[in-house]
């Protein structure tokens, strides 16, 4: 019976859920971060850990990659939960916890992620990579010109090439603690970039623009 898009999507969320669970043995999250977003074949400490949580659902580059991004982390919660991904609003410092009295989201994809858990919320209302990379941006000091720059460069790599970048951008971007992305999201985006690249690379466009736009408008 073919899988649906519901069905591949509770899967993404209990891949990241899973893989989070794993990397709080370190050894394993050694292991896992061993993939550098390299091709499957030259993984070879992954496959022990990660083959039973992707069986029948196709796509092991993708989330071999994401699996590798994840380790970069060392404090990602181990919740019994979904992981949610922490999204600074509008107005909202991402050092505090309360956001300013006149703070309101500006869409929904920039809501608190103590809101609902991404599981709870419509799928493309949650952020993708794009979102993410204004988020760091407006919110985290990164020079907009720049990471204009690899928007643009991202968008246009196939996943031979695409899958390196993430895991150097990632690691930037971790670097200063604004890499917490909605690694489920990115994990369908990954998983059928060979397929739609054109209408996903767009998407990524668009919601940077425009996220881009919404936060830095909030500051003046």
């Amino acid at each position: 019976m073919p899988v649906t898009t519901a069905q591949r999507r509770a899967h993404y969320d209990d891949f990241v859920h899973q893989v989070i669970t794993l990397c709080a043995v370190n050894g394993i999250r050694a292991d896992l971060n061993s993939g550098f977003g390299r091709p499957v074949a030259e993984c070879s400490r992954m496959p022990e850990h990660l083959t039973r949580h992707i069986a029948g659902f196709g796509a092991r580059r993708a989330h071999y990659t994401v699996a590798s991004l994840i380790a970069l982390h060392r404090d990602l919660p181990h919740e019994d939960g979904p992981y949610r991904p922490e999204l600074p609003t509008p107005g909202k410092n991402p050092d505090t916890t309360a956001p300013t009295a006149t703070a309101a989201p500006a869409a929904d994809h920039l809501a608190p992620a103590s809101a609902a858990s991404p599981a709870e919320r419509p799928w493309r209302s949650r952020p993708d990579l794009g979102t993410h990379l204004a988020i760091a941006v407006a919110r985290y000091g990164f020079k907009e010109a720049t990471m204009t720059n690899r928007v643009k460069t991202l968008t246009r790599l196939d996943t031979s090439l695409l899958h390196p970048r993430l895991w150097t951008l990632t690691g930037h971007l971790n670097s200063r603690g604004a890499a917490r992305l909605d690694f489920a999201v990115l994990l369908e985006d990954l998983a059928w970039w060979d397929d739609d690249r054109l209408e996903t690379a767009a998407r990524w466009r668009e919601n940077y623009f425009l996220t881009l736009h919404t936060l830095t408008s909030k500051e003046h």
